[in-house]
């Protein structure tokens, strides 16, 4: 019995680390989806589900583990070793919870390669823009319809109203992101920056320079714009962390930034 269990356990330990791997390198789920974005031929959701399938296994063949192995384990668990393995993981538990140096750099280790997926080039509408039927993203994105199924006709693209981003991409060998740039430019010419669109988009792991430089605003006009409405910053901290000490969201912040006002 200890043999099946401890070979269980080898193997899903296996697939636990390289799926954590994985998801750890992977873009943002927003990016993930609409680019459709995958690895070794699994895509963000494939890896989810093996991750949790597989720490679910584990969880059953460690507790037991835990039970087949209980009388030596006991021995220990009033030990004073006990007390320190206890100490460490709760200072570990905390330490993430909280963003604290040195925990908090596995994050910004996380975000930095996130950051180096050529897919984050790619300008991503709405957050889950490929879950939207043709219909609901063109009206969402002021496109006409009847243009983009005509530009899409002409391309040899398969689709309806009524079919998803997603669902047109499959069907087509493409990504979401492809459709919608051979549609983008049947958007009309706005001048005016809808703020709304940035939300679920990721703005909060942004520092405030990132945010300007991608969303080009001067960072002297979005410190004053801060300062006029009294919010509490350090230009090194990321949107969220602003938001969190001033009783805000990430997006109340950029609202404020871009627009110079609540």
């Amino acid at each position: 019995m200890r043999k099946w269990v401890d070979l269980f356990l080898f193997y899903s330990t296996i697939l636990i680390i390289l799926s954590g791997i994985v998801l750890y390198i992977m873009p943002h789920g927003r990016v993930a989806y609409f680019t459709g974005w995958s690895f070794l031929g699994l895509n963000k959701d494939e890896w989810d589900n093996i991750h949790v399938m597989f720490g679910i296994i584990m969880v059953v063949f460690s507790i037991w583990h835990i039970v087949l192995n209980w009388k030596p384990l006991k021995k220990f668990i009033f030990k004073k070793e006990s007390l320190i393995a206890l100490a460490i993981v709760s200072i570990i538990s905390l330490g993430t919870v909280k963003q604290i140096v040195p925990f908090k750099w596995v994050s910004d280790i996380e975000e930095y390669i996130k950051s180096l997926w050529p897919q984050n080039r790619y300008e991503i509408p709405y957050p889950h823009a490929e879950l939207m039927s043709l219909k609901e993203f063109c009206k969402k994105t002021n496109i006409d319809l009847n243009k983009a199924l005509n530009v899409l006709k002409e391309l040899n693209i398969k689709a309806t109203p009524n079919e998803t981003l997603k669902e047109i991409a499959k069907k087509n060998n493409l990504t979401p992101v492809e459709i919608y740039y051979y549609i983008k430019n049947l958007q009309p010419k706005n001048n005016n920056f809808d703020v709304n669109k940035l939300m679920g988009s990721g703005i909060g792991r942004m520092s405030l320079d990132e945010f300007c430089k991608k969303y080009n605003v001067s960072l002297n006009d979005a410190i004053n714009n801060l300062k006029q409405n009294k919010i509490k910053f350090q230009t090194d901290e990321t949107l969220r962390e602003i938001a969190f000490k001033n009783n805000l969201t990430p997006l109340d912040v950029a609202k404020i930034i871009i627009k110079g006002h609540e």
